[in-house]
């Protein structure tokens, strides 16, 4: 009974530390999750991932679908964008399937007030 439970307790553990680490992998494959469109500013400079050739620019951004509510989303590029553009990402959980540049009067109105007032 003792090792049925330990056994149960490292495979919850070990289970966790790989959803976690791998979290927006794992968000693909979940049927839980819908794929939504959310609205975005980039207000923020992107983050440098690789080396040389390979590098790619990583923007974690703050957005809203379009119901108004709040997401947090992460794409990556392999040229770095222009500081304040919009951008429309299709997302399911923390995945992101696509993205695309999109302008000012393709947005929902409320949605673009929202975006308007994020830091």
């Amino acid at each position: 009974m003792k090792k049925t439970v330990i056994f149960i307790l490292v495979a919850l553990i070990t289970c966790s530390a790989l959803y976690i680490t791998f979290k927006r992998e794992f968000d693909q494959f979940n049927p839980l999750y819908e794929e939504q469109y959310v609205y975005a500013l980039i207000n923020k400079p992107a983050k440098k991932e690789g080396k040389n050739e390979w590098i790619r620019y990583r923007y974690n951004l703050t957005g809203y679908t379009e119901e108004g509510e709040k997401k947090k989303v992460t794409f990556s590029s392999s040229n770095e964008q222009k500081p304040d553009i919009y951008v429309r990402v299709l997302a399911k959980g923390a995945y992101t399937k696509e993205w695309i540049i999109v302008e000012e009067k393709a947005i929902p109105e409320y949605v673009l007030n929202q975006l308007r007032d994020v830091p």
